[in-house]
């Protein structure tokens, strides 16, 4: 269970590394070839995938029989207080514009590159710690699987 979350970590910060190679190769109008775009959208959900249900099941087998419901919360709470950091985050990368005009496209990508250059860091190093660890969180699980 925490190599699967390791992987996971790892996966999504592989899809903002898919923003960031994509950011380095635009054509002559400044555009990034929808690729990229596209693997991060394919790395993003995936990576999910190994993080969500595998947390579910961790929360339901780890918690004692009759709390099993009141453990769930603290989980879906995590998930919610990460939306609002997403938006958050969102909300300090923004490009502020005037009504109707478009922001300058290389001030664009160079902002956004240097956000999801620090998101893909950050995955890729929090993945490869929880990798790192997952032995001593396996002892910690006292054997559930």
């Amino acid at each position: 269970t925490p190599v699967k979350f390791g992987l996971g970590i790892v996966q999504v910060g592989l899809g903002f590394g898919a923003l960031v190679l994509g950011a380095e190769f635009p054509d002559q109008a400044g555009q990034v070839a929808m690729i990229w775009l596209v693997l991060a959208y394919l790395l993003h959900p995936t990576g999910e995938l190994c993080l969500s249900p595998v947390g579910l099941s961790a929360v339901t087998k780890l918690s004692i029989s009759s709390v099993v419901g009141v453990s769930i919360g603290p989980w879906v709470l995590a998930t919610a207080l990460s939306e609002t950091v997403a938006t958050r985050i969102g909300k300090m990368a923004a490009i502020d514009t005037a009504a109707g005009e478009s922001a300058d496209l290389a001030v664009a990508v160079a902002s956004y590159t240097e956000l999801f250059s620090f998101l893909m860091w950050f995955g890729l190093g929090t993945g490869v710690f929880m990798i790192l660890i997952s032995p001593i969180l396996r002892r910690w699980m006292h054997g559930v699987h």
